[in-house]
């Protein structure tokens, strides 16, 4: 994950370098009034060519605060509970700005694959499972004032977990169903270049799932997990054409 951290900031400091080496020389504003009068109609056809959208790529890291219920047989198992590995992705983020202050985004990544381990009364039970997922997640943000290059932002958002895969262990036969949960986003962007910018994001979610499967190969155990889980990611950002006016 470090490698990609270093490669995505030695990209930053690159387009940083050469939209600094293509700003106008001096001799650029000693022209003639008939190139001040070309660059003014190129100043209209940038306008003209603004694009509300944009992507995002970065590496991300899944703090899970989980907890589990357990019940078997029908019955509560008492004090049982589990938790869920944190884990790393890669995500990429397409954003529209529907006003210079507000847009909306849809973060995808690469599905993780957290495992599920017992705690309390089956902690015995070690591993109990381990999942892939794909998450994918939307939200509505409001840009705060900038100051300079730096940009805040802040809003909410909906998370949905797609189960693609499920890993047995200790319990067997394990199904983990598809379920939604909310989002609060916040973080800065901070401006490199005139289409580049560089970000850190925080995401708080709320997610629980439900889940089922045979413990022993003949035991029925259904469980409600609490994912919940906290995403910091990093990373680069293109629009695909210049920024919104006011």
């Amino acid at each position: 994950m470090h490698k990609v951290v270093v490669f995505i900031f030695l990209t930053a400091a690159i387009v940083q370098a050469q939209e600094q080496q293509s700003q106008p020389s001096s001799a650029d504003f000693a022209a003639p009034n008939l190139s001040s009068a070309v660059r003014s109609t190129s100043a209209v056809d940038k306008r003209t060519s603004e694009s509300r959208w944009y992507a995002r790529v970065g590496v991300l890291g899944a703090i899970y605060h989980s907890s589990a219920a357990f019940a078997t047989s029908g019955s509560t198992v008492p004090d049982a509970s589990a938790q869920v590995s944190n884990d790393e992705s890669v995500t990429l983020d397409v954003g529209y700005n529907v006003a210079r202050s507000f847009s909306t985004q849809l973060m995808v990544g690469v599905p993780p694959r957290p495992t599920i381990t017992g705690q309390g009364t089956v902690t015995s039970l070690g591993t109990l499972g381990a999942v892939r997922y794909g998450p994918g997640i939307l939200t509505g943000l409001y840009r705060i004032r900038r100051w300079s290059a730096f940009q805040p932002y802040v809003g909410p958002g909906v998370a949905y977990a797609i189960f693609l895969k499920d890993h047995d262990a200790s319990v067997s036969d394990l199904h983990v169903a598809n379920n939604f949960g909310s989002v609060l986003q916040a973080g800065a962007e901070y401006r490199i270049g005139e289409r580049w910018s560089i970000f850190g994001d925080f995401k708080e979610i709320w997610l629980g799932v439900n889940a089922h499967g045979l413990i022993g190969g003949d035991v029925p155990v259904t469980a409600h997990v609490s994912l919940n889980p906290s995403l910091v990611s990093a990373g680069i950002k293109f629009r695909f054409g210049r920024e919104l006016r006011r």
